[in-house]
């Protein structure tokens, strides 16, 4: 038996009542298992089929592991009362499935991701600002980091900043590649104040004093060089920029 801390990120439905889930753990990274009986009414384990449960899975061992038992940590259920947040926490989760390999540990992005996850259920953390922390730094984990510091030729502050998709870095006028483009001082700061390890409050996206229009170009940005680094962007992340954008009419 092989006991793990993990997220459930996806499920697929499997015969008539089983599932595969795609568990993201600390111990051993993304693993995938299947789980039975869990689509009858009253199953006992139905809870650890839901998405973004975090428990003590027990695994059997085989070709494709099964869950024996589960042990629930937190099911981070105030997600499914905000749709916004629901589609920020469902970004997290395929980032995770899109860049992680099967059983290679990413310890410090499960951690993460367990904070956004808690941020996002339980604190008024802005939904949109938690998102763009954790991709920032979620990309940077899977070896896609964007660099907002100072220019990357010079090392000056940029008075116009420009953003490289193909560097994934930030130059001033004087150093800026072709077909840079251009940020707006609040993006920039925005971004660059984003770049940090630890997840801000909300007193801290307060006292920014940005305005949501630079928050969605902060996250259309990191969308934009996920499908230049990367070669695809998040669905998830698709639909909470159209979704933040359609609020905003």
């Amino acid at each position: 038996m092989l006991k793990v801390n993990a997220l459930m990120i996806k499920s697929v439905d499997y015969a008539d009542n089983d599932k595969i889930l795609t568990l993201f753990s600390l111990e051993q990274g993304v693993i995938s298992a299947k789980i039975r009986g869990v689509k009858k009414a009253g199953a006992k384990l139905k809870f650890a089929a839901e998405p973004f449960c975090f428990a003590e899975y027990v695994l059997t061992e085989g070709s494709l592991k099964s869950v024996a038992n589960a042990s629930l940590t937190d099911s981070f259920y105030p997600l499914r009362e905000d749709l916004f947040r629901y589609y920020a926490a469902g970004a997290a989760a395929e980032l995770v499935k899109r860049f992680c390999p099967e059983n290679v540990v990413h310890a410090p992005l499960f951690l993460k991701t367990v904070r956004l996850l808690n941020a996002l259920a339980y604190t008024p953390v802005r939904a949109e600002g938690a998102l763009a922390w954790y991709l920032l730094g979620g990309l940077k984990e899977i070896g896609y980091s964007l660099q907002f510091d100072c220019c990357a030729d010079c090392g000056a502050a940029p008075a116009r900043p420009f953003f490289d998709f193909n560097e994934g870095s930030v130059y001033c006028e004087e150093c800026r590649k072709e077909g840079a483009a251009e940020l707006s001082r609040d993006t920039y700061k925005l971004l660059k104040t984003l770049t940090c390890d630890e997840l801000p409050e909300e007193s801290f996206f307060a006292g920014l004093a940005v305005g949501r229009t630079y928050y969605l170009r902060a996250l259309r940005l990191i969308n934009r060089a996920l499908l230049s680094a990367a070669g695809g962007e998040l669905s998830s992340l698709r639909e909470f920029i159209k979704l933040y954008d359609f609020a905003a009419v």
